[in-house]
């Protein structure tokens, strides 16, 4: 009803009834605790409830790769304990053969954890392009792009048992089976002119596909934080191997070992160490591609096509460009170093609140990919045959990464390449979260 003295406290009100005690209660038959055997029990049943939906798409296209109607979403269940998960999700880009397709159920109601389903993943590679002098006819040229699809089709099943919060064993095995194929596209055109004249023909080429089992182990240490767009605090490794039985016969070893340590005030020095290594009788069929936005910047396929493979034709390598080719092998090791820091987030104060947080970093790869014929040097002769001397390829350059929505994060690497004469730099555009 007011203010007191600061020194004072105030008296106890004498008229306020005193707490009644548990062995009050015990007691006193009025004021009993409630009979515990009245209670109903039921067994516990799995209901399975939405816990995440990706915001669905679904809209349509033309262009000349004969691709029309594209989307899909993405949902986790799971029951009330958090126990069980299923996941599923799909995404058509066109054809639904060659749509991505997931589907699994996991379970963590013990200690060893498990997880089990199937897949369906394409993929995509540029091949060598061609051009036919007045094909079909005189006066008109023709441009053929083709284009590799392999869809692997698989189903999976994997075990962990984790040693501690950080570290983790992981068993697994994989049944795949592999559809191989060229897709040739072909556009007519005016050589004077460049004008297209005919709509764009395609068609489909199989090539032998392959049925193979593939039992995996792996040791695992993660103890990062992921921020808004990848980890900014931890350390993580991650040391496999891998066998294929059936079709394909060949054994694989990954090393990987991350490092994210925090400098002065918001900066982080991201480092990575990367080995992959392919051995069997079928090694060469699966070859390793270093180019990946992921793994070594500033060459990716398509900048070769367009500068040193443009009108090249080494015959007996891969992708009919020997500069290409020094991308390629059975084995290859990445060396990777970032500077990282924000560049827009609502934790700097100034940016409002539900603006995509933006990172920013300066990067440095390194890389080479060999066979087991390859010598690599650090400094490769002028002259040598560039397939057979491999030298580590680098690249220095800016990235720009983007949560857009907490859905997707978007990364703009600006990538300057050291090893190639004459490419100048340019950016590529990637999805996912930073390495």
């Amino acid at each position: 009803r007011g203010f007191r003295v600061a020194d004072s406290t105030l008296a106890p009100d004498s008229s306020a009834a005193a707490p009644i005690s548990v062995t009050q209660m015990l007691a006193n038959d009025t004021l009993s605790l409630p009979d515990t055997a009245e209670f109903t029990q039921r067994r516990y049943r799995v209901k399975f409830t939405p816990d995440y939906v990706a915001p669905p798409t679904l809209g349509y296209t033309r262009d000349n790769y004969g691709r029309g109607i594209y989307g899909g979403t993405t949902v986790v269940l799971s029951d009330l304990l958090g126990d069980r998960n299923l996941i599923f999700s799909g995404y058509i880009n066109g054809r639904i053969d060659e749509a991505s397709v997931f589907a699994a159920y996991a379970t963590q109601r013990s200690r060893i954890n498990y997880i089990a389903g199937v897949q369906q993943q394409p993929y995509f590679y540029l091949g060598q392009t061609e051009i036919r002098v007045d094909d079909p006819s005189v006066g008109t040229n023709t441009y053929i792009e083709n284009v590799r699809r392999i869809v692997f089709r698989s189903a999976f099943a994997r075990a962990a048992y984790p040693f501690s919060r950080f570290r983790r064993v992981e068993l697994g095995v994989e049944a795949t089976h592999l559809d191989d194929g060229i897709r040739e596209f072909r556009t007519q055109y005016d050589p004077g002119t460049g004008t297209q004249t005919a709509e764009t023909e395609f068609s489909n080429r199989d090539l032998p596909g392959a049925d193979y089992v593939r039992p995996s182990l792996a040791f695992t240490y993660d103890n990062t934080i992921f921020g808004y767009v990848g980890p900014f605090v931890g350390r993580r490794s991650r040391v496999e191997v891998s066998r294929a039985f059936g079709d394909w016969q060949l054994t694989q070893f990954t090393a990987d070992y991350r490092r994210y340590d925090r400098l002065v005030g918001p900066f982080v020095l991201a480092t990575r160490g990367l080995f992959i290594g392919r051995r069997g009788a079928d090694a060469r069929v699966a070859p390793i591609y270093l180019g990946s936005t992921d793994l070594l910047r500033g060459h990716t396929a398509g900048s070769y096509y367009r500068n040193e493979c443009l009108a090249v034709d080494d015959p007996g390598t891969y992708t009919g460009c020997a500069a290409l080719d020094q991308l390629l092998g059975n084995s290859m090791g990445v060396l990777s170093a970032e500077l990282r820091f924000p560049l827009l987030n609502a934790s700097l104060g100034f940016v409002p609140i539900g603006f995509p947080p933006i990172e920013g970093a300066f990067f440095w790869d390194a890389g080479v990919a060999w066979e087991p014929n390859s010598v690599v040097q650090y400094s490769r002769n002028a002259g040598a045959d560039i397939i057979r001397f491999r030298q580590p390829l680098q690249t220095i350059g800016f990235s720009i990464r983007g949560n857009i929505l907490g859905f997707v994060i978007l990364r703009g690497d600006y990538s300057v390449p050291q090893n190639r004469n004459g490419i100048g730099g340019y950016w590529t555009v990637s999805i996912g979260p930073s390495w």
